[in-house]
């Protein structure tokens, strides 16, 4: 499959195309006036706990509360009692009818942005909180290892796997990403080592900061897209800078 990466940047915007086979498959588009959110970490303090809409409120220090959905509260800390199976590894995959939490007004807690505001609706967050590397994906207060399915070597995720068990601490589980394939485990341990670098930084920002604060920030959008799509499928990357291109002239 030959797979390209399209970025422009013009009229105050950010435009990216991805195409496999010469066809359109994704395009993200950023304005530039607009400060990205997703992937942000904050240290965020609830305002509202709303069990009938099976949601909490959530201040992060932007205009509007974020929307914390009880779906979206991943870790046992916060779950009373779930009329499912709270322990099923996919559970963003299910549709919960009924959830009880331990969340108070006025309390802290870690949230990350997986949805930018739109139409009047603050961002949505999530409490499973992912710190993204090149290779690997940082899961705190997680014990789990996964592995990218578009790696179908079994060796392979073999030896990924145990690389992963060896560097797993108790506390943070391990997403390796397709772009881990055929690295070696010195390149994967230092991606390990400066995810885990990332993290305790943030622990020890939030121990400093009043809530709401802004623990993290993602990195803009062309840059994280560069990071987590550039497989090695990728035969080529176009970028289209038109203030470069008349600076150049």
């Amino acid at each position: 499959m030959k797979k390209e990466i399209f970025i422009n940047e013009s009229m105050g915007e950010t435009r990216i195309a991805i195409q496999e086979d010469s066809q359109l498959v994704e395009v993200y588009v950023e304005n530039q006036d607009k400060h990205r959110m997703v992937g942000n970490i904050y240290k965020g303090k609830v305002e509202n706990v709303l069990p009938g809409m099976q949601a909490a409120f959530v201040d992060i220090d932007y205009e509007l509360n974020s929307f914390l959905p009880f779906s979206e509260i991943g870790t046992g800390e916060y779950i009373l009692e779930d009329d499912q199976d709270r322990n099923n590894q996919n559970k963003k995959n299910i549709r919960h009818s009924h959830i009880e939490v331990d969340l108070k007004t006025g309390q802290d807690l870690f949230v990350q942005v997986i949805k930018e505001p739109f139409a009047g609706k603050g961002p949505r967050v999530t409490t499973d909180v992912a710190i993204p590397g090149r290779l690997l994906v940082l899961v705190p207060n997680a014990n789990y290892i996964g592995i990218s399915r578009k790696i179908w070597d079994k060796y392979e995720r073999r030896r990924l796997k145990k690389i992963a068990q060896r560097l797993r601490t108790d506390d943070a589980g391990i997403i390796i990403r397709t772009v881990a394939e055929g690295k070696s485990e010195e390149h994967i341990e230092n991606d390990f080592n400066q995810l885990l670098d990332n993290w305790n930084r943030i622990k020890k920002k939030a121990d400093r900061e009043e809530s709401p604060a802004l623990l993290y920030e993602d990195l803009e959008t062309a840059s994280s897209v560069v990071r987590d799509l550039l497989t090695p499928d990728v035969e080529k990357i176009i970028i289209e800078d038109i203030h470069q291109f008349f600076l150049q002239q």
